[in-house]
């Protein structure tokens, strides 16, 4: 699994460490899922931590690989209470 370097700079800004990070999302359930090009992109909610995040994962089937592209804080007005649901 690659994380790219936004994903390291928003993991701190949001005062977790890569462990904590990494553990949480194993434990992540995905909400969303968008054929793309190369494979597949998931959206992951995870709920086991302080506030919920979602993480954005690109599985590159041509790559054989996993790229974390982004976390994030979901926007409660954005999103169902359960942060599983985009509201439109």
């Amino acid at each position: 699994m690659l994380l790219t370097d936004h994903v390291f700079d928003k993991v701190r800004s949001i005062d977790m460490t890569l462990a904590e990070f990494e553990v949480l999302l194993d434990e992540g359930e995905v909400i969303e899922e968008t054929s793309i090009e190369e494979g597949v992109k998931e959206l992951v909610l995870i709920m086991e931590w302080s506030r919920p995040l979602h993480v954005v994962v690109v599985v590159d089937d041509i790559r054989e690989e996993e790229r974390i592209v982004t976390v994030y804080e979901p926007d409660e007005d954005r999103w169902s209470p359960d942060f599983k649901v985009r509201l439109r």
